[in-house]
């Protein structure tokens, strides 16, 4: 394998900040609060830019927050027309990600009727049973665990189903087999993907986050569970999907565990502002901004932006893999992760020994050739 860059330069997934950081709740570990962002809308006119300056042959959009379905139903509407205009030629897979606290019977025919040519998939942030879904609550403290549930049932009755990314804090790390059955108790889960609390402050994890160790024996734990019951017969959940894939000698789509890193996928907020994966900092990552173009294609200024010292830093970070035994297993990792965690030695460590641990169990479900 050659080395891995931080930019491919093919399909461009564009994570579109529909209202900024704006959302309907106020989970107690959201990164994207702390952002000094627009809380404006992403309009049409913003949307049909961002398209028309993707030079390369297809992208996806991800409507993404804060919480995208918070603009309403009218003004989602006239983004939709605008995806309508390039499906599928040039945009080929749209995505919603949402909380999932707002959808309605009117969502749900405006996504999945009016716009069915679309194709549209969807994905619902839940961490788990009530209990791990707890820093997830509303502006009055109210827990939204039997919103987010009623959500899924909507969606099923409208025969529809739905992704679920959960992020596993440490109130969740004894609660592996709860949450197994939680996601098998829901018929329409589409996938799952299974994000650890990694939230840093002054160079150390907050107390609600979990140490790279942890994350990695939770997902040791939960596959027991998922292959003991049948379950991966039907659901696909990440990362371990991708971690077989790759001791497999497969290629993953993850970004975590695959060669499409951190610029591959371009973050746009509602006053034009550009940066890469949204788990970095718009402010230290600043590609450029939509309105300010002048010709360039969004590539050349991704390229651009990798060419200069401010990239540096993730560079030397992905440069420190190149040496290592498992480096075609990992392929670098989460950047945004290493990135939080480079100046704290043991964090550092610790990322690089739960992938090992990973590798040394997974091992054991090599495929015979």
């Amino acid at each position: 394998m050659g080395k891995i860059n931080l930019f491919s330069n093919d399909n461009v997934n564009i994570i579109l900040k529909t209202a900024g950081n704006a959302c309907n709740i106020n989970c107690k570990y959201c990164f994207e609060q702390v952002k000094d962002v627009s809380k404006e809308t992403i309009k049409k006119e913003e949307l049909k830019k961002v398209i028309e300056n993707i030079s390369s042959n297809t992208c996806s959009v991800v409507f993404h927050g804060g919480e995208p379905l918070i603009i309403g139903i009218e003004k989602f509407t006239e983004l939709l027309e605008v995806i309508r205009e390039y499906y599928p030629q040039k945009v080929n897979v749209i995505r919603i990600q949402t909380n999932g606290t707002l959808i309605t019977e009117e969502w749900i025919d405006l996504l999945f009727s009016k716009y069915a040519d679309l194709n549209i998939e969807i994905a619902i942030s839940l961490d788990g049973t009530d209990k791990m879904n707890s820093l997830r609550v509303d502006y009055l403290e109210q827990p939204t665990f039997e919103r987010v549930i009623n959500a899924y049932k909507l969606l099923e009755q409208a025969n529809k189903k739905a992704g679920m990314l959960s992020v596993i804090s440490r109130e969740s790390l004894h609660l592996v087999k709860e949450y197994h059955d939680l996601i098998a108790s829901i018929p329409n889960v589409a996938f799952v993907k299974i994000n650890a609390l990694f939230n840093v402050e002054k160079n150390s994890l907050t107390p609600d986050s979990i140490t790279p160790i942890e994350y990695a024996q939770f997902v040791i734990d939960f596959s027991k569970y998922y292959i003991e019951s049948g379950l991966y017969k039907k659901i696909a959940v990440e990362p371990i999907l991708s971690i077989l894939q790759n001791v497999n000698g497969r290629k993953s789509r993850y970004c975590n565990y695959s060669e499409r890193k951190c610029f591959n996928y371009l973050s746009v907020y509602p006053d034009g502002s550009m940066g890469p994966c949204d788990c970095l900092s718009i402010s230290e990552f600043h590609i450029g901004n939509l309105n300010y173009l002048n010709g360039i294609s969004i590539e050349d200024k991704i390229v651009e932006f990798l060419g200069s010292d401010k990239s540096e830093v993730l560079k030397d970070i992905m440069e420190k893999c190149e040496a290592c035994d498992i480096y075609e297993f990992c392929k670098c990792g989460c950047i945004s992760q290493r990135y939080y965690f480079r100046e704290n030695e043991e964090l550092e460590k610790q990322f690089c020994e739960s992938k090992h641990m990973l590798k040394v169990y997974f091992d054991n479900y090599k495929v015979s050739k």
